[in-house]
Order: structure tokens, then sequence, then C-alpha cells
């Protein structure tokens, strides 16, 4: 009795497993698309004269 109680709730984990599983999705535009952002270009502020490029900061790894 213990082995089919054991068996029993290994066959219900894997079905589980299974299920969740089979319910994620592969596609890598929809998960892209939880990410993207709308950006106001009316929003972004530049000065009169231009933007120094000596100014600018980029990460080393960037």
């Amino acid at each position: 009795m213990k082995i089919k109680k054991t068996s029993l709730s290994f066959a219900f984990a894997a079905c589980i497993a299974l299920m969740s599983f089979s319910c994620t999705s592969t596609s890598t535009a929809e998960d892209d698309s939880l990410y993207e952002q709308n950006i106001d270009i009316l929003k972004i502020k530049v000065p009169a004269n231009g933007i120094d490029i000596l100014k600018i900061k980029v990460p080393k790894n960037g």
C-alpha cells in the first residue's frame, strides 16, 4: 500500500510538472512585448546648442 501511495504521488507530481511546462510561452516575441515601453519624443529635453559628446558617460561593459 505504501508503494502504491508513493507511486501515485509521484505520478501526480509529474502530471503537474508537465502541465506547468506546457503552459509557458515559447515565443520570444511575446516575452519581449512585456518589456517594450513607448518613449514620448516631446518629453526628451535636448540643449539648444546640441549634445556634447565628451560629456556622455558610457559604462565600461556597455
